[in-house]
């Protein structure tokens, strides 16, 4: 299930909507418990160290596995690609006689299709994961990693169980579903001939695998039967104990929000085995390539391939939140499945999900492996763009309206004045002809004025505290001049003289998102050019942190084909600060504001994510008990730009969890530091119409 019919079946679907919503807000809460006393953070950044292999590291531990592992016993094989895999696994059970394999939970399977091979040669698969068993009975693939069956409700699974097993079970009886999985799938194991498991990690200086699971499941799987495969990926390869232990000790935290699984096994070679002729079990390590050893060589699939699939990635993304893995995704899910799917599935299949990242980077700051996942899928987007082609009017759009300052200020010159009818104080509440769907939120007008004209008719006054450079984006050009006059006008106040870009220009992060990279890069190029000497200022000033954050990273990476701009954006990266942290860098404590409002705030993205930093602490220490913290203040709005147009359906539902938890803190004014969040949120609020006030915080300090 893909593509528009399937986003719109999935976001129809409420059972679908209740079960990740409400796992979504008890994940968060169960995995800061988790990691309560751990610094998170640190312990990411080692086991992106850890698991960092290069092509030579891994066959080096290979050799090691495969010697140690022989001499306990074990048949070590090498399988080049999925159809090897499937075909070994076959070849040994024709050789023993095994008609069935009962299979722990196993996403390696699943990447080669092990259970559709296995049917379509005479072989039945018996799922045994309890979220596997029900999917395998339903005729569907997981819709998580780490939970399968998350999309189902009690109730359906009831429904399945009493339709295929005549089990008569009433629809809320969750320990009587589990029973009949139990006598249903316990004959399984015995009758077997032989069992599959995956591996958590892969211990070269012993031979030995490592199995969490909370079912048992994977034991019985593993020591019943008289065969065990096992199928991995080289990159579950570590050298000795201590690094498999770390790697345990991250992956139910982050995955389940436990601080521990239910069964850690460790398996060795051949053991003793009641149901094999020689006494002993046959035990096959089956290393899957499918590209992996080449992919080692990429700087970025490379990264990918750190991942210990616990699927934290998928449980703090707010559009996997909204749709589920059956649509983002496709063997492989959330953040990081959008990027194996590339790598694994082929780009063609990728194309279009890659387009449902919103870039909030939640997945890359939740990652235990400390792996960028955001980054790499942005520079897949671009990759895409290049091979597969932009819609025409976009490319147009990124390459030749948004490039130039001067072209990109004659249209939205023309849009204001186009759409003036359209708005009514300030607002438009409809956009005609455009439908139900994208007319989720109102919209601010393209104002006559921009930020460039109304600063430029003002005197800029001698600075005792210094110069600092403030860049206003697009959104404080044309939609919301105020936020960037009032920035002035308080830093002026400070003491501080305040330069600004002689023309308006795009950071460049539309066209980069987008998928445009030459785009991109033509954009960067202009905006670099208007950001003046960065050694004449104290900081680079954003109002926007997704300006501040293309600023901060894109602007080094498409500029290193150029060296002066490379150490110019170099040195501007250094400089780069959203208004609170200007104020607590400098020390600033006479700051006016707006006195008896109750306000919340709404942490935006890259405020948080991009350029690390948030003005809870400045609005609590300034409010006190004024301030009202808001629960999943850092979760995102469902903005993105242009996101918001190409998938109106998740981002109003996005958009939808924003406003309740906004109204569930009681208070009569928002505020955020970022104009799109803005944009959203107001216009959200506007549509149901809440008289709750959104502003940015350079309005809000007088």
């Amino acid at each position: 299930m893909s593509g528009k019919n399937g986003i719109k079946r999935s976001l129809n679907d409420k059972i679908l909507y209740t079960n990740l919503k409400n796992f979504a807000s008890a994940y968060k809460a169960s995995k800061a418990n988790a990691y309560a006393g751990l610094d998170f953070p640190a312990m990411a950044r080692e086991m992106n160290s850890l698991k960092a292999l290069s092509r030579e590291r891994c066959e080096n531990l290979f050799e090691e596995f495969k010697a140690n592992a022989e001499k306990s016993g074990a048949t070590v094989y090498r399988a080049a690609d999925s159809l090897d895999a499937c075909r070994y696994i076959e070849k040994i059970c024709r050789e023993k006689g095994a008609d069935s394999v009962v299979k722990s939970k196993s996403m390696t399977s699943e990447e080669i299709k092990l259970n559709a091979y296995l049917e379509k040669n005479g072989i039945k698969p018996v799922e045994t994961d309890l979220g596997e068993w029900i999917l395998q009975l339903a005729g569907e693939h997981p819709s998580h990693m780490v939970m399968p069956a998350i999309h189902k409700s009690r109730g359906q699974v009831a429904d399945l169980f009493n339709a295929l097993l005549s089990a008569g079970l009433d629809r809320e009886n969750i320990a009587a579903m589990v029973k009949t999985a139990r006598h249903a799938l316990r004959n399984s194991y015995f009758e077997a001939g032989a069992g599959l498991t995956g591996a958590n990690v892969a211990v070269a200086s012993t031979g030995t695998i490592g199995l969490v699971t909370n079912e048992g499941n994977a034991r019985l799987s593993a020591t019943v039967p008289p065969v065990h495969f096992v199928l991995l990926g080289y990159e579950k390869l570590v050298p000795d104990f201590k690094t498999a232990l770390k790697v345990i000790r991250m992956l139910p935290k982050s995955a389940t929000g436990q601080r521990i699984s239910t069964y850690t096994t460790w398996i060795k070679g051949q053991v003793p085995c009641e149901a094999s002729a020689t006494g002993q079990k046959e035990v096959h390590y089956i290393f899957l390539d499918n590209g992996r050893l080449a992919f080692l060589d990429h700087p970025l699939f490379a990264e990918a391939l750190k991942c210990m699939r616990c699927g934290s990635c998928a449980n703090v993304c707010p559009a996997y939140e909204m749709v589920g893995g059956h649509v983002f995704g496709h063997v492989y899910l959330g953040a990081i499945g959008l990027i194996m799917t590339a790598m694994f599935h082929g780009e063609a299949k990728a194309r279009d999900i890659l387009k449902m990242c919103i870039g909030c980077r939640a997945c890359s700051t939740n990652c235990p492996s400390g792996i960028d996942l955001q980054k790499i899928i942005a520079e897949l987007n671009v990759h895409m763009g290049s091979k597969f082609g932009l819609n025409p009017l976009k490319k147009f759009l990124y390459s030749n309206i948004l490039s130039s300052g001067k072209r990109f200020r004659v249209i939205m010159k023309a849009g204001s004045i186009l759409s003036a009818p359209l708005a009514a104080g300030g607002r438009i509440k409809k956009i005609p002809f455009a439908g139900r769907e994208i007319n989720f939120r109102e919209l601010p007008s393209i104002k006559q004025k921009t930020f460039t004209d109304l600063n430029g008719q003002r005197a800029n006054p001698s600075a005792s505290k210094g110069k600092v450079f403030f860049y206003p984006g697009c959104a404080v050009e044309y939609f919301y001049p105020q936020m960037g006059t009032a920035l002035v006008s308080f830093l002026e106040k400070q003491g501080y003289q305040v330069d600004t870009p002689d023309k308006a220009t795009c950071c460049g992060l539309p066209a980069i998102h987008g998928g445009d990279g030459e785009g991109g890069r033509k954009t960067i190029s202009a905006c670099l050019s208007q950001m003046k000497n960065p050694e004449d200022y104290k900081a680079y000033l954003v109002l926007c942190p997704s300006c501040g954050f293309a600023v901060k990273e894109d602007f080094k990476h498409y500029t290193e084909d150029k060296p002066e701009d490379f150490k110019k954006a170099g040195l501007i990266s250094e400089k780069v600060k959203s208004l609170a942290m200007f104020i607590k860098d400098e020390g600033l404590t006479n700051i006016p504001f707006n006195r008896g409002a109750k306000v919340t705030y709404h942490t935006p993205c890259h405020q948080k994510r991009g350029l690390g930093s948030s003005a809870d602490e400045l609005l609590a220490s300034l409010l006190g008990q004024n301030f009202i913290p808001m629960t999943d203040s850092d979760v995102c709005c469902g903005f993105g730009g242009s996101w918001s147009v190409e998938y109106p359906g998740i981002s109003a539902g996005i958009l939808d969890k924003k406003t309740e938890n906004i109204e569930n803190t009681g208070a009569d004014t928002v505020l955020t530091d970022c104009p799109g969040c803005v944009i959203q949120i107001a216009g959200g609020l506007g549509k149901k119409g809440r008289k709750i006030k959104v502003m940015h915080l350079s309005e809000f300090l007088k």
